[in-house]
């Protein structure tokens, strides 16, 4: 019933297109454009965009381009990477060629970007790719990262309390479970706890400071370590701008749910500024109640014509009720937007600085560094419980397990990028340096959120990174891109506290002592891949690439307490090394990104991953059971396809329409034998699906606009079915953590429209639109539901 209803609603917003017709004008411009050198050499892949009215062309590699005008009087805006953007203003009458001059300046000083800005930067990429623009964040109205990034082809989001605060991110059929397979990125710096020992996403950038988001899938992820297997998301934050601007929202909701942010940016002289405050909170969204407060300060300083220095800033606080503890299968039937009811707390904070500096060393030559540092804690204060007899009730119990932990990371890296004879180069060195803090605090009441040191250890890690990688021109047209990344990693592990197991004359005890047990370990790796991509104009590039999947094994599981029988007297020996490999696989992509005509573009990428061994995570968010341990998984196989067709009505028919089509296919299984225990049985799980792989993601969007101002967008987004177990279970269990996740789709929609005689801006929001129940996941530990049906509406207002 919810497709049908949705499908009628994507059909009423298409009949309203007739009061929004206008005429098309079929004004042709054509020019050409070059860098504002003594060579004049021409640039390719500029991205020419029409302003207000959007829509555009890249140039070709001799730098020519052709334009369909919508309107008499509009502005062209050209941008490339390097350059400064410039306008063209046109008016009615014969249009000339064009002969358009850019000039090369340094940009992106506070960090680093993993793709650059425009469509031109798409279009050099050796591989598969996309950016969620600032255009497309603004119409949606997100309330987190993941409704955008489910638009992408090829990503899979698993929501867990509804607002992305702990995005759990899979690409290409891989497990999304704290994203520990993507590396994520903020403006170029990695966010994760520790992105070498403890790649999790306790904390995730927050979508409502963020100008962009940048995806790579292919051959270009060996410049972004150190995980190289799922791909690397970038959240890029916005920069000064060139003129003061003030900017100030509020949006309100369902739930208590309120957000509000101000924005303040200039430039005096060779400096620019921008700072940023957001505030949200939650009083009861499906039972979460949260706080949180997120700060940022981005500061740029051209120093003459060949220096410029940038720094960042920032701080993040939250405090809410989160819980891993989910809904059991009767629970879930009886009311699936019931609250388990435990007494959880979570506290998270992060304090973040960098420091860029980048120098031109000639021309079309960067040398960029940036300087990082973070620290995060991370206190989560979990009440105890179990089951009632038949494991459909919670049984809480006073006392709680206080999971207090503190990580710090700090590094340096520096990327040269240059022009040479034989094409664009990128390459540079990484120094990277992460320290964790790991104490298990038992509580002997419900709310207690400190009590008797149970476990206590530290870890530390070292790596240094070198990569490259040559764009190779052969011919006009084709180039070939190899590239290399060479990753050493050294891990330290010191065990102060745990609970040891003693045989004594009465028995077997397992109480914490203080110990001293000490593990080290390290892998140095080479990671190469190779792209080629062929460039045919603004009509089509095609390209294909493989490279190394790479990431290291989790410092904290890989080594275990021996386990062996003891006699009276004796403890528990040495730790025990898990021999843990790598994660490695082979990554391969074949596609095409094509604009066959004005207003019609298709992506479409076959892949292939094949790894020769996976780890399986033994965290509770995984569903594992309390001090499970690593193990390595062996063989997997994923194959699939994603395609994307966008269509731009404006330029087909004279309709202000835009719409489109995601959708990915995936098959992930297990590609050899491997024999696995349930009950009493052991099971062959070889051909299986992975879990949490759903074979089939489909996103559509249908966006229409009036010159007046008023936007409307539709979304809908369709999930196939998953399994929570390697089994393929579909029956579920009684306390929701085993069995299928059955298939189901959401509609969102959003409009904004600006208010007569004023600055501001109306927007509204509605998440699931036809209020459907479904369960989004079955762990942590039990069935998470999916976000009911959620009203926003703010005014925003510019100066």
């Amino acid at each position: 019933m919810t497709l049908i209803s949705g499908r009628h609603l994507f059909l009423a917003v298409s009949l309203l297109l007739p009061t929004f017709l206008s005429a098309q004008d079929a004004r042709i411009v054509r020019g050409t454009v070059t860098e504002a050198t003594a060579d004049g050499r021409p640039l390719e892949a500029v991205e020419i965009v029409q302003l207000p009215e959007g829509g555009g062309t890249l140039t070709d590699v001799d730098g020519t381009f052709r334009l369909r005008l919508r309107v008499e009087t509009t502005t062209l805006r050209f941008r490339r990477p390097g350059y400064a953007p410039v306008e063209v203003a046109l008016t009615p009458g014969e249009l000339a060629p064009l002969a358009v001059r850019m000039t090369p300046v340094p940009t992106e000083l506070a960090g680093l970007t993993v793709l650059g800005h425009g469509g031109g930067a798409l279009a050099r990429l050796p591989g598969s790719g996309a950016v969620i623009t600032p255009e497309l964040l603004r119409m949606t109205r997100p309330l987190s990262g993941n409704e955008v990034l489910r638009g992408i082809a090829g990503v899979h989001v698993q929501d867990e309390e509804g607002l992305g605060l702990r995005a759990n991110i899979g690409i290409r059929g891989l497990d999304p479970d704290r994203s520990r397979s993507v590396l994520v990125l903020e403006d170029g710096i990695p966010v994760a706890l520790n992105p070498y020992g403890e790649p999790e996403l306790y904390y995730t950038p927050p979508v409502d400071r963020m100008e962009r988001i940048e995806i790579v899938k292919g051959s270009g992820s060996i410049l972004h370590g150190p995980q190289t297997i799922g791909g690397v998301i970038n959240y890029v934050t916005p920069e000064p701008s060139t003129v003061p601007e003030v900017r100030w929202s509020a949006v309100g909701g369902g739930g208590g749910f309120g957000r509000a942010q101000l924005l303040a940016s200039g430039q005096h002289g060779n400096a620019g500024v921008l700072g940023m405050a957001t505030y949200r909170r939650a009083d009861d969204l499906r039972g979460l109640n949260l706080t949180t407060v997120d700060v940022m300060l981005k500061g740029t300083v051209t120093l003459g014509t060949r220096d410029a220095l940038g720094v960042k800033i920032g701080v993040y606080d939250e405090r809410s009720n989160a819980t891993y503890v989910g809904l059991t299968d009767s629970l879930f039937r009886a009311n699936p937007l019931a609250y388990p009811g435990s007494d959880d707390l979570l506290s998270v904070r992060r304090l973040t600085a960098s420091l860029s500096h980048q120098r031109e060393l000639a021309a079309r030559t960067t040398l960029r560094t940036v300087a990082y540092a973070f620290t995060t804690t991370r206190d989560w204060s979990r009440q105890n419980y179990g089951y009632n007899t038949t494991g459909n009730g919670h049984l809480f119990t006073n006392g709680t397990g206080n999971r207090d932990r503190a990580f710090e990371v700090a590094g340096v890296e520096s990327r040269l990028r240059a022009e040479t004879a034989l094409g664009e180069f990128e390459g540079g060195v990484r120094g990277h340096l992460e320290w964790a803090r790991d104490q298990f605090f038992s509580g002997t009441t419900a709310t207690a959120r400190s009590g008797a040191l149970r476990d206590d250890e530290k870890r530390s890690g070292a790596a240094l990174a070198a990569f490259a990688q040559q764009h190779l021109a052969v011919g006009e047209r084709l180039r070939i891109t190899p590239g290399l990344r060479v990753e050493h990693v050294t891990f330290d592990r010191t065990i102060l506290r745990t609970r040891v197991r003693r045989v004594t004359g009465s028995g077997t005890t397992n109480l914490p002592e203080d110990v001293d047990i000490r593990s080290s370990d390290a892998i140095t790796v080479l990671i190469p891949g190779v792209g080629a991509s062929w460039y045919a104009g603004a009509s089509a590039t095609l390209f294909a690439g493989a490279h190394r999947g790479f990431a290291p094994p989790r410092t904290k599981d890989a080594f275990v307490l021996g386990s062996e029988t003891l006699a009276p007297g004796e403890s528990v020996s040495d730790p025990v090394s898990l021999q843990l490999d790598a994660e490695e696989s082979w990554n391969l992509e074949l596609g095409a990104r094509t604009r066959p005509r004005d207003g019609i573009m298709f992506d479409v990428t076959v892949f292939a991953l094949d790894f020769t061994n996976q780890i399986i995570e033994p965290s509770l968010s995984a569903g594992s059971v309390a001090d499970a341990a690593l193990a390595n998984q062996g063989a997997t196989r994923h194959r699939g396809i994603e395609a994307a067709l966008e269509l731009d009505w404006r330029d087909l028919g004279g309709v202000p329409l835009r719409t489109g089509v995601q959708y990915t296919f995936v098959d992930a299984t297990f590609s050899r034998d491997r024999f696995l225990r349930t009950g009493n049985d052991t099971v062959n799980v070889r051909g299986n699906q992975l879990p949490y792989a759903p074979r089939h993601l489909l996103a559509m969007h249908g966006q229409i606009g009036h010159r007046d101002g008023l936007q409307l967008r539709l979304d809908g987004q369709l999930i196939s079915r998953q399994f929570s177990d390697n089994f393929e279970t579909r029956t579920g269990s009684a306390n929701g953590r085993i069995g299928e996740i059955p298939a189901h789709a959401l509609w969102h929609i959003s409009g904004s429209t600006p208010l007569p005689g004023s600055r501001a801006v109306l927007m509204v929001a509605v998440k699931n639109l036809t209020n459907r129940n479904y369960i989004a996941s079955r762990r942590p530990e039990g069935i998470k539901p999916g976000m009911p049906r959620m009203v926003t509406a703010g005014v925003e207002w510019r100066l």
